[in-house]
């Protein structure tokens, strides 16, 4: 819904004798949103960055990493194999099957971004965007409050028709204003909520991923009595 539907449903509504929306708790509730989205802005660009450091440590480093010890793990078994086999066989295999599960560990890191921050990134830029276009809505109310400011500041008499008439613009605007800010909100809330549940709910399955593959490869290993 655009500012000006919002102002012409206004319109509508104050015509049946609506009472209009108070000057003062207009201008204080309107700069508190302003004060809001500035700092809902900078909020957000940490929350992006933060998703795209988080996005290239889990496709870099962190899986190399994984990926490092996978190969030397792996490599560590081979190795083992090739002395006497006696009682290390069990051994030299489960360090070879460790090797393989962080190899595959590796591989979930990798992935998991796409599941979580990439999700996460798209709900947040979509309210960049809205929060792009609130200069101008706020651009609008304010111009229509200096406008009453230098009507009731201007010497000399005043017509009462075209008094009427800039305060009933301003109100009407207000109003229009105040209720997108409400919208906004309520959006918000549901929007945020439902972005989280999602961001926690993947990270959940992740880590039950991990976790699982590091007890399969612990599984392999025999109890140490039965090696003395």
């Amino acid at each position: 819904t655009t500012l000006r539907e919002k102002e012409e449903a206004v319109v509508s509504t104050q015509s049946t004798g609506a009472p209009l929306p108070d000057t003062l708790i207009s201008e204080s509730y309107v700069g508190s949103f302003s004060v809001f989205h500035k700092k809902m802005e900078g909020t957000l660009d940490k929350l992006v960055k933060q998703n795209d450091d988080y996005a290239g440590k889990m496709t870099g480093g962190i899986k190399h990493m994984y990926s490092k010890y996978g190969s030397i793990f792996k490599e560590l078994g081979e190795l083992f194999d090739t002395g006497p086999l006696n009682n290390s066989k069990p051994v030299n295999v489960a360090l070879m099957s460790t090797g393989r599960c962080y190899q595959e560990i590796s591989e979930v890191y990798e992935n998991q971004p796409r599941y979580d921050a990439h999700v996460m990134c798209e709900s947040v830029r979509e309210y960049q965007g809205m929060l792009g276009a609130v200069p101008d809505m706020l651009h609008v109310h304010k111009g229509a409050a200096q406008k009453v400011k230098d009507y009731t500041q201007r010497e000399g008499e005043k017509d009462a028709e075209e008094e009427q008439n800039v305060l009933q613009r301003y109100s009407t605007i207000s109003a229009a204003v105040m209720s997108e800010i409400n919208h906004f909100h309520s959006e918000r809330t549901i929007d945020f909520n439902i972005m989280m549940r999602g961001f926690l709910q993947s990270q959940i399955e992740f880590h039950k991923n991990i976790a699982q593959k590091l007890e399969h490869a612990l599984s392999q290993y025999p109890a140490p009595e039965t090696l003395e």
